[in-house]
């Protein structure tokens, strides 16, 4: 199809631009698409990732952490590559059409394969998709202007801005609800076929849109040549002041879902899910735009003149400001309660009034600082801020992180290790065995071979708490595990269980405390007064289909001081010279004492060098974080109040320039 088909430059008119709808219905589908899979992905990689015998084999909150944000890194720094493929050789409308193809791929690998193989590869393929053709989607909006209507760019920003979170909304509801019911390959797949409506969508557009041809060489000269040096050099310090904004508000899909699983969900006649809570930002956005737009910036610009770098430093404030509400959340949870989830929707609603004047204003800023060759380009610039913020996240949740206690099974046999746990004033040990084999045999898996469906188990150790106080009943991880057939290899699937009911299996010698008095019996999430000291046991039972499964909690108030309860986790056959990571994390303390751990080992076959001074890091119960509880979200709090105090002679000493593409017959 050559471009002489299609309109090369903007149109004289004072009006909205014909294309403009196609890019808005694309990029409503396309978001849905992205923050569909995006908003469940936390939860699949620490719930439902399989390893390659088809048994579950979920990441650490930590591990996946690290996965999340740097998947996002990757999201954010191929715009740079999407913006020379555009700029340079392609065209941006030809460069969306190809690497929206790219992305469907990847979702499809996603739906298909529940493995950290397929995780890898289908994040890659998602991240060179999305990622190549974000630059190119919003320069290809600013495009379809000239200088007759471009006073009409910073309504059509906010509208795609709106689209943006339409979709990003609707999918945070919708996909989260679909992976509970229906598994991570519906899950996936709706987003799938939904960037397949995108790029449809999209393709009908091309006879509307403007197609600004590549400019091959001519990029490469603009680039390098004093202006184009200079733009992107004042570009890039603003950005690198903006990425520090990412790194802050990247973590509502993974530090803020992992928190929001620790608190009282209950709200507006709802359990929420802990992904669903992401829902709050888009419609959050949708509510400020124009409640900013005609109230907030004209009461502001009434005080002192509000520019768009004023607009992004007063935004990295409030960021600073957002994050110190979840610390205070962490503190809470640190001290048995439970806190209403209305407390992290205030934290969410002090974040978007930031989003709305950092992100929306960057990006029109980036397209009209822009020099007209490059905009593609210095969008790829201004998404690397995204990348490299993410980055940042990751790098810190990397580096924080201790090392397991391990040692090296370096002699066929069996080894016993005991850890120690205690609270200052009592103690608790357990024990743990592993064997070490030359060939780990296909029999031996580590992983356990469950019947069709699971007996009872324990949700929680055992809790203690003092007289009265109120109990939180926690069941949010409960399922029903089905074991069903690929070919001829059984796969182990977590499924969300139906009608969940609470009851009490047995409670103290004079309570009167029956099924009736648990709040909120029939949702995961519910709590009771208990009336009486003593034990009392409950059950929480989910369904599939005709399948049932129980659950027990185990709860005793008592005033006194209560041992901590130590758990060395499970043994498990492992290669001869393989070194194993040891945890004890399954330990608790009903008195939330602070806790110290000393691993050792008790026996190693004859010869093996495995000794408790050999042991690394026997003080610790796993992999651990130094920045723990509150302390981590204080610690990106003060990095944000920091990086914004240094923004400010940087934005006094920027001098604007706007540069809007010529009209046809210009």
């Amino acid at each position: 199809m050559a471009n002489e088909q299609f309109l090369t430059a903007p149109v004289p008119s004072k009006t909205m631009p014909k294309g403009i709808p196609y890019i808005i219905g694309n990029e409503a589908a396309e978001r849905f698409s992205f923050y569909g899979m995006k908003t469940i992905l936390f939860v699949f990689m620490t719930t439902y990732l399989l390893n390659g015998d088809g048994v579950i084999d979920p990441m650490s909150d930590s591990e996946a952490s690290v996965w999340y944000h740097m998947f996002t890194f990757a999201v954010y720094l191929t715009p740079l590559f999407g913006a020379i493929i555009a700029d340079v050789f392609l065209g941006k409308y030809l460069t969306i059409i190809v690497l929206s193809l790219v992305y469907c791929a990847g979702h499809l690998v996603l739906a298909m394969d529940e493995t950290r193989n397929g995780l890898a590869l289908g994040l890659g393929l998602i991240a060179v998709g999305a990622g190549g053709i974000k630059p190119c989607v919003s320069a290809h909006v600013g495009d379809q202007f000239g200088k007759s209507n471009s006073h009409l760019l910073e309504k059509v920003f906010g509208w795609f801005y709106f689209s943006i979170n339409l979709g990003a909304g609707a999918s945070s509801i919708a996909t989260p609800w679909l992976l509970e019911a229906y598994g991570p390959q519906v899950a996936f797949g709706v987003p799938g076929g939904l960037m397949l409506l995108a790029t449809w969508v999209f393709w009908l557009g091309r006879r509307e849109f403007v197609h600004i041809p590549p400019k091959g060489k001519q990029f490469l000269k603009e680039v390098f040549s004093p202006l184009g040096i200079r733009v992107m050099t004042k570009l890039i310090l603003i950005y690198m002041f903006v990425l520090m904004f990412w790194a802050l508000f990247d973590q509502t899909g993974s530090r803020w879902v992992q928190q929001a699983g620790d608190m009282d969900r209950h709200f507006l006649g709802v359990e929420w899910l802990p992904s669903q809570i992401q829902v709050m930002n888009p419609i959050l956005i949708m509510c400020f735009i124009p409640l900013f737009a005609f109230w907030v910036y004209p009461a502001i610009d009434r005080v002192f003149k509000l520019t768009p770098l004023r607009k992004i430093g007063i935004g990295f404030f409030i960021t600073g400001i957002a994050f110190l509400i979840p610390a205070w959340i962490e503190t809470q949870i640190q001290a048995g309660h439970h806190p209403n989830i209305v407390w992290q929707l205030l934290a969410y609603a002090v974040l978007t009034a930031a989003e709305v004047m950092i992100s929306i204003t960057a990006l029109e800023f980036s397209y009209t600082q822009a020099p007209k060759v490059m905009k593609s380009w210095i969008m790829g610039l201004f998404m690397a801020s995204v990348a490299l913020g993410n980055l940042f996240t990751a790098g810190v949740n990397h580096f924080v992180l201790e090392s397991p206690p391990s040692f090296v099974a370096d002699k066929t046999g069996d080894y016993t290790l005991q850890v120690i746990v205690s609270d200052g004033q009592s103690e608790h040990k357990a024990t743990v065995q592993y064997s070490a084999v030359n060939v780990l045999p296909e029999e031996e898996s580590t992983k356990s071979k469950p019947t069709r469906w699971e007996g009872t188990k324990e949700i929680q150790p055992p809790r203690v708490i003092e007289p009265g106080r109120e109990v939180f009943l926690d069941g949010a991880s409960a399922k029903v595990q089905l074991r069903e057939m690929e070919g001829e290899t059984e796969v182990l699937r977590p499924v969300s269980g139906k009608s969940p009911q609470w009851t009490f299996v047995s409670v103290p010698a004079g309570s009167a405390l029956t099924g009736s008095d648990i709040v909120h019996a029939t949702s995961k999430t519910a709590r009771f007064m208990p009336d009486q000291e003593g034990r009392y046991l409950l059950n929480l039972s989910v369904s599939k289909a005709e399948f049932t499964q129980n659950y027990s909690l185990e709860v005793t108030v008592s005033p006194e001081n209560v041992p901590p309860v130590a758990d060395a986790g499970s043994g498990e056959a492992v290669e001869v010279g393989s070194t194993v990571a040891l945890s004890a994390e399954g330990s608790s303390d009903v008195n939330h004492d602070e806790l110290t751990y000393e691993w050792s080992v008790l026996s190693a076959p004859s010869g093996s060098q495995a000794t408790t001074a050999s042991l690394t890091n026997a003080t610790l119960p796993g992999v651990v974080s130094k920045l723990s509880g509150s302390g981590y979200y204080l610690f990106f709090a003060g990095c944000m109040f920091v990086w914004a105090i240094a923004y400010i002679p940087v934005a006094m000493w920027f001098k604007e320039e706007t540069f809007i593409q010529d009209e046809e017959n210009a």
